[in-house]
C-alpha cells in the first residue's frame, strides 16, 4: 500500500483533567513508532503505511484513557496518493 499521512488530535476528557501530562505521553508514543512525524502546534502528522498509522493513532487514544480520562475525541485527517504523499511534499 501507498504511504499515507496522517494529521491527528487527541482530546482527553474528563473531569478535573488535564491534557498537560497526556500529550507527553502522546508525544512520545508517536516518536518511539519508528514512524517519520511533525508535532505542529495543533496536531501531529505521522506517515506510513495506512495500517501502521491507524494502529498509532489507536494506541495514542489509550494513552489518554490510562491516564485517568474517561473518553478520548480524536480528529484525524488522512491524505492518500495512489503514489504515495510524504510530509516533506507538504511542509517543505
Amino acid at each position: 500500500m501507498s504511504t499515507v499521512t496522517a494529521g491527528f488530535q487527541i482530546l482527553p476528557n474528563g473531569k478535573d483533567m488535564h491534557t498537560d501530562g497526556v500529550i507527553p505521553e502522546v508525544l512520545n508514543l508517536v516518536k518511539e513508532s519508528g514512524l517519520e512525524f511533525y508535532i505542529g502546534p495543533m496536531e501531529t502528522v505521522i506517515e506510513g503505511d495506512l495500517n501502521e498509522v491507524l494502529e498509532i493513532i489507536k494506541k495514542a487514544q489509550h494513552v489518554g484513557t490510562e491516564a485517568g480520562a474517561s473518553e478520548c475525541i480524536t480528529n484525524i485527517k488522512l491524505h492518500y496518493k495512489p503514489s504515495g504523499i510524504e510530509i516533506e511534499d507538504k511542509v517543505y
